[in-house]
């Protein structure tokens, strides 16, 4: 079974002074729970194990449900402003983004699972319809 380690939800700040060798520019992200910095949480030997698979995951209001964005080994590719920070310790699977990328997962279960098929357009019939007449008339897409 897949484990997956929580390791919160960051939110954008700007701090009250710029860190030496910050750009003026730098995005900031700190973890909702405590205030720990992304810059500080990420440098940190302990926050993250050396082989997992690290991802962010983000809420999507039209698949109502969780997706996961960037999965990646290394932490320091991620910014995770508004998003949700995972871990999977024990990942197996091929390249991280390709098999993760993408997929929903369930902060509750702790779970990823692929996402269902979209919908069909519900206006596909009137626009078939109307690429007829269209030909017909002669008028090109």
């Amino acid at each position: 079974m897949t484990q997956i380690i929580d390791h919160g939800k960051w939110v954008p700040y700007q701090p009250d002074q710029l860190p030496p060798h910050a750009p003026p520019n730098a995005l900031f992200a700190r973890r909702e729970s405590d205030g720990v910095d992304w810059y500080d949480y990420v440098r940190d030997p302990g926050s993250f194990t050396a082989d997992g698979v690290k991802f962010t995951v983000m809420w999507h209001e039209a698949h109502a449900g969780w997706i996961v964005g960037a999965a990646v080994r290394d932490p320091t590719m991620l910014h995770p402003a508004n998003q949700l920070v995972r871990e999977i310790i024990d990942y197996r699977g091929g390249e991280p983004q390709t098999e993760l990328g993408n997929r929903l997962y369930d902060p509750d279960t702790r779970r990823l699972r692929d996402r269902p098929p979209p919908l069909p357009n519900p206006l596909q019939p009137l626009l078939d319809r109307l690429a007829v007449i269209e030909a017909r008339l002669g008028i090109a897409p």
